[in-house]
């Protein structure tokens, strides 16, 4: 029998053609045509875009597979063209064609194609891929243009509401009908969702305002607020950022803008910037009901200045420990920061992000040269993959992760994801049966679409834990690569020849770094991973490994002293 994939896609997690379905059409057609089913692709969430499904993992993933060879795989089957992708219909007919280079044929099951290659048949493939992708197109522009038509007439359209205020929910008529919740959402399409002021947050806008306008500094409104531990619009603490962007919003007027930014565009690589252009904007004024009044508002803008809202640009900065290293006084992350010296030369170094973002009253300072700090990580990874007694344990550990992964250890995974399919499946039946009774309420409704989600993406995973489950792998071939790594790790940070290949490097090894400081001695306590985690460097010095090893435990701790 011909070997085959599969793939399945669906566009969110309340798409109409389940997965089931599609899985369902796919496995009678390989049993009609002769195939067996050699493995299944499902996006990593299991759903995607189908705009932008050549980014995803999954599929990236299955081209991977398909360009190492040694698959012995002939057929691909997808349920129709549009589960392959909304792509334009040139880049889909284009990675057809490429999975047809490495000897495996893209087939539609439910769409009449000969795969003769026949001009008509050509031709009947290339309407089919434009119509999945100008659907998909349209369907945008209509739910935008919609959108559009709500923010004018000062509605809700989606998203939370700016700090100071809460949603509203009113009826048809505009009377209102209650103060929508984290998580709640309208019932009805003729019900509305607008802002209005709420009791505990709007006095604190106004109070930001009138402090900055009278000639306090942002630092300081930051200080008071978190040693009043007034909660924030997000996070633990009130940072400079936040008030930045709150002292700018229009919306405290009353104003309600629009379409300001476009997120997709920006995602998809077809510009540069998340702003759209000022003509593209959709302003109302008067939509719901201001904070402040203009004369307040007008007053710290002028001494705002010319300072701006950076949104959406990458900070490309040379810091391999970016997002590793931890303060041990207050929790927060360290991060890069340039400093300019009196000569004009620029030191690197790593400070607390807690004090840089919400000042003293959260943390001290903790300013770090980034060559000490560095120095010390790498240190603690040679001396780890010199140390003889990590030899030894590496071979314990490979065992021991192998059987969690796929001996005892997979079988009971698959007995809890069978338990969890029965639990959810109840709650799916009671759930029907309160329906039958005539108990329907579009909470229920929303409640059993959740329900349904979840078994379905349990059977899911119950799939792939199942095919786990008794696999025979054994440890010598990671041990002899991981063996090895203490003879090419100098050469691999040698040759990373960028902070962000550098940084790929050392996150395979280090799993976290603590910073800890007591008076004028700081040290770096290096978490390191049992097992390196090379397959997440992906460093082409390595290669990479089986997934095997994401799972690896840290080790103990490993410190070095540091300069501060």
């Amino acid at each position: 029998m011909e070997r085959a994939w599969t793939f399945y896609r669906r566009s969110t997690n309340l798409q109409e053609l389940s997965i089931d379905d599609q899985r369902r059409e796919c496995e009678a057609f390989a049993a009609s045509h002769g195939m067996t089913i050699q493995r299944e692709f499902v996006p990593t969430r299991g759903y995607a875009s189908g705009m932008t499904i050549n980014r995803d993992p999954t599929f990236l993933e299955m081209i991977r597979l398909a360009e190492a060879g040694n698959h012995g795989v002939r057929y691909l089957l997808v349920y129709d063209v549009s589960r392959f992708g909304r792509l334009p219909a040139k880049l889909k007919i284009y990675y057809e064609q490429h999975f047809q280079r490495h000897g495996i044929h893209v087939i539609s099951v439910k769409d009449d194609f000969r795969n003769d290659g026949s001009i008509g048949d050509d031709i009947t493939q290339l309407v089919k891929h434009s119509e999945a992708h100008q659907y998909s197109v349209k369907l945008s522009e209509l739910t935008l243009r919609g959108m559009k038509s709500h923010a004018r007439l000062g509605h809700s359209v989606g998203g939370k509401a700016p700090y100071g205020y809460d949603r509203l929910l009113v009826d048809q008529a505009g009377n209102p009908v209650k103060i929508l919740r984290r998580g709640e959402h309208k019932a009805d399409k003729l019900q509305r969702v607008i802002f209005t002021p709420s009791p505990s947050e709007a006095p604190i806008v106004r109070e930001i305002f009138e402090t900055y306008g009278k000639g306090t500094g942002i630092n300081t409104i930051v200080n008071d607020l978190n040693k009043r531990k007034i909660p924030p619009p997000r996070g633990e603490h009130w940072a400079k950022g936040i008030i930045r962007f709150l002292l700018r919003n229009r919306a405290y007027l009353g104003e309600r803008i629009y379409n300001k930014r476009s997120y997709k565009g920006y995602r998809r690589g077809e510009k540069g910037d998340l702003f759209n252009p000022k003509v593209e904007w959709i302003s109302t004024k008067q939509a719901h009901e201001p904070i402040l009044t203009e004369e307040v508002f007008d007053k710290v803008q002028l001494r705002f200045g010319s300072w701006k809202a950076r949104v959406g640009g990458a900070q490309r900065r040379p810091y391999m420990l970016s997002g590793l290293c931890v303060c041990g006084r207050c929790g927060y992350k360290l991060v890069g920061q340039n400093k300019r010296s009196g000569k004009g030369y620029r030191a690197r170094y790593y400070a607390c992000s807690g004090y840089v973002r919400s000042g003293p009253s959260v943390c001290a300072s903790l300013h770090l040269p980034s060559e000490y700090l560095e120095a010390v990580v790498i240190q603690a990874i040679r001396d780890n993959l010199n140390d003889p007694e990590w030899k030894e344990e590496i071979k314990e550990n490979l065992a021991s992760m192998i059987e969690a992964e796929f001996g005892t250890g997979a079988e009971t995974h698959v007995e809890e994801i069978k338990t969890e399919i029965v639990k959810v499946s109840k709650e799916i039946d009671n759930m029907v049966g309160a329906i039958r009774d005539g108990a329907f309420s579009p909470a229920l409704s929303t409640a059993l679409k959740d329900a349904e989600t979840r078994c379905e993406d349990l059977k899911l995973r119950l799939r792939e834990a199942q095919r786990k489950v008794g696999v025979a792998i054994s440890p010598q071939g990671y041990l002899s690569q991981i063996l090895g790594l203490s003879n090419r790790f100098e050469d691999a940070l040698q040759r990373s020849a960028t902070p962000e290949r550098k940084k790929d490097l050392i996150q395979g090894f280090v799993c976290q770094v603590n910073v800890n400081r007591e008076g004028a001695r700081m040290s770096a306590d290096c978490i390191l991973w049992k097992v390196p985690k090379i397959e997440t460097a992906q460093h082409p010095v390595f290669g990479t490994l089986d997934r095997l090893t994401s799972k690896a435990p840290e080790s103990s701790y490993l410190s070095g002293a540091l300069r501060g």
